[in-house]
């Protein structure tokens, strides 16, 4: 079970480093400001998304979006105990877009208490040269990110090893 170190490991840092950065940018007034960390590539700007992926508005629909974020979780958490019984290559995958996807449901939930201040996710990374910049981010979207890419890869290799196997 020490794959569901790597949810909880991710969900650590991902709430802290939001904690951190948005404690900070509220009391230094850094409304709208940015801090370069490595030159103009890197930066913190925080921002707090009320939509989803990209900066897509839902904020009309964010009950319903997180309901369908907490039912997910639940699907995902279901695939990751089948994987790991299984023993299947889904199983790193899996942890890391479950760590990813309650780091950002937490902001999502957070939202609805008011004491909490939230208006949306918490994102902050911000990588690009000058004005051609990405979306701003955090620690959930790079988990889910990587999740994403292993379970690709994963499938590609999967598929040439069956393809080499045929051949041979």
């Amino acid at each position: 079970m020490k794959i569901i170190s790597i949810p909880i490991i991710v969900v650590f840092f991902d709430q802290l480093s939001k904690i951190l950065v948005k404690k900070y940018f509220i009391q230094q007034e850094l409304f709208y400001a940015n801090i370069n960390i490595l030159g103009d590539f890197l930066r913190f700007t925080f921002i707090e998304n009320p939509g989803i992926a990209f900066g897509i508005d839902t904020s009309s629909y964010h009950f319903f979006i997180t309901i369908a974020t907490v039912l997910a979780i639940f699907f995902i958490f279901y695939q990751l105990i089948i994987s790991i019984n299984n023993n299947t290559l889904d199983i790193y995958p899996l942890a890391f877009i479950l760590g990813g996807a309650i780091g950002n449901c937490i902001d999502r939930i957070l939202v609805f208490i008011p004491y909490f201040n939230y208006n949306g996710v918490v994102d902050f990374i911000d990588i690009g040269i000058n004005n051609y910049r990405w979306y701003i981010f955090n620690i959930a979207d790079v988990s889910i990110s990587i999740g994403l890419f292993i379970f690709i890869y994963n499938f590609f290799m999967n598929k040439t090893n069956k393809s080499i196997e045929k051949n041979v």
